[in-house]
């Protein structure tokens, strides 16, 4: 029976087509109940008979090619098809990709395959790849049997796509490295402005329905709704540029991941011990007087009140030992969630109480401000736009650290952190800022900057003055 199996799955092996689509590809209509060898050739039709041609020299039966294996004249089959297609080459034994404009001697870095949306997915995706030039030969002429496993290949294929080779050679979609995976496809076009979100489902596996004819800002935004809904990444709040229309907390264009931001240094070895000793004097007095200043305020959203939960003073662990202290707060900390357009943001949040115009240039346009804010080090923050002219109908402003129980590390208990993690809380943090609405109390909008915002706390007491706050951002 084994050998049976077997026998059926080698028959049934496939090969995929990777390619730059161009004019006049045939559709499934074209080929339907036709051998593609007695069609009236034309280039694009000369490129799917060399493929087929290509799969056969190699032993393989069935040959699957994105442009004539949908039926893109059924809506059902297209919204079935598309959030499928990783899988098609994921499961193939062979991808084939066709560089039609790379001559023999020529290096395939700066080729337009590399700048496509739906490319990304055909790179990941498959285990096996074999580049061809612009006459059907092997890229450089490289016998390998997997390009992916070539050292020459894999070193271009880093440059040309800013990829790292792990990443290459043993990809996994799903909710990791999820910044990353944004800021690869930011680098991107699709003819189809929506379909370079599209392209991402397989990618970020999610099962999302293909809407074509919204706009790329409203599909992205339903793409990072369900990134934060399933995986509570809050890293995909790292970008700058120009904000959505409909929401301020998410970028209009993938193209404003393109930045990606800086690893943030750590505390130094000598800096970590002294968690302890601050933490355990200020844990009765300042954690457990102060924090529920900050965190008790209720939200007015839509007519209902959004109660903060007041934090409870827990009572050590007996067994826990020496030089852990409990942050309950902030390992148990609520999942961010959206209810409508409201985005509920868990956030240890630091009051903004100078603003100070330090550089004008009106030409670029660019604003630079120096900001203090209670529990931060002074900083520097620069604005597309004057600040004045954002805030005339707004409030307090505040800079935020997203927060979850995450970024404490893996091995986080409910009652207690030990002191390698406590110092998470005074590292440097990308924050955000945000501005109280004047209108609608409890609501915030996200200021959007020209730069990232690194913030640095003060001391850690300050992290615990401030500590986790809900805020409903719009």
């Amino acid at each position: 029976m084994k050998l049976v199996r077997t026998e059926i799955l080698e028959h049934f092996q496939y090969a995929t087509l990777s390619h730059c689509w161009g004019e006049g590809e045939p559709s499934l209509r074209d080929i339907e109940g036709r051998s593609i060898y007695n069609i009236p050739l034309t280039e694009a039709l000369g490129k799917l008979q060399n493929f087929c041609a290509v799969a056969l020299k190699r032993d393989y039966l069935w040959a699957w090619s994105g442009t004539c294996c949908i039926n893109k004249h059924i809506g059902n089959e297209v919204q079935k098809t598309i959030p499928s297609m990783f899988a098609w080459y994921r499961q193939s034994a062979l991808t084939i990709v066709y560089l039609s404009d790379v001559a023999d001697t020529d290096s395939f870095v700066n080729n337009e395959w590399f700048t496509r949306g739906w490319t990304l997915q055909e790179l990941l995706a498959p285990r096996t790849i074999l580049f061809h030039t612009r006459d059907w030969s092997l890229y450089k002429n490289l016998a390998s049997s997997n390009h992916k496993t070539d050292t020459v290949v894999l070193d271009e294929l880093e440059t040309a796509t800013g990829i790292e080779s792990r990443f290459l050679t043993n990809f996994s979609p799903g909710m990791d490295n999820v910044r990353l995976k944004l800021q690869w496809a930011s680098m991107r076009r699709t003819t189809r402005p929506e379909d370079i979100v599209y392209s991402l489902f397989g990618i970020f596996d999610v099962r999302l329905p293909i809407l074509y004819g919204e706009s790329a800002e409203k599909a992205l935004g339903r793409l990072l709704v369900e990134i934060i809904s399933l995986s509570g990444d809050v890293s995909v709040l790292d970008w700058i540029g120009e904000p959505s229309q409909f929401r301020s907390y998410f970028p209009s264009n993938i193209t404003w991941y393109r930045s990606l931001p800086s690893p943030l240094p750590c505390l130094d070895a000598e800096e970590r011990p002294l968690a302890t000793s601050v933490l355990r004097n200020l844990s009765d007095s300042l954690f457990m007087s102060l924090c529920p200043r900050f965190l008790s305020r209720s939200l007015a959203l839509l007519g209902v009140t959004c109660d903060v939960p007041t934090i409870l003073r827990r009572t050590p662990v007996s067994s826990a030992p020496s030089g852990v202290i409990e942050l309950y707060p902030f390992i148990n900390a609520p999942l961010p969630r959206f209810f409508s357009r409201h985005f509920r943001l868990p956030c240890i949040a630091y009051y903004v109480t100078m603003v100070k115009l330090q550089r004008a240039d009106p030409s670029t346009p660019s604003y630079t401000y120096n900001v203090r804010a209670s529990g931060l080090v002074p900083l520097r923050i620069t604005l597309p736009v004057k600040l004045a002219d954002l805030t005339k109908s707004q409030g307090a402003l505040h800079l935020v650290r997203p927060w979850h129980s995450k970024l404490l590390g893996p091995s986080a208990k409910p009652d207690v952190v030990t002191e390698e993690q406590l110092s998470k809380l005074k590292e440097p943090f990308n924050a955000l800022l945000l501005a109280e609405s004047t209108q609608n109390y409890g609501e915030h909008k996200r200021i959007a900057t020209s730069t990232l915002i690194t913030a640095q706390p003060a001391d850690r007491a300050g992290v615990l003055e401030s500590g986790v706050r809900i805020f409903c951002i719009v």
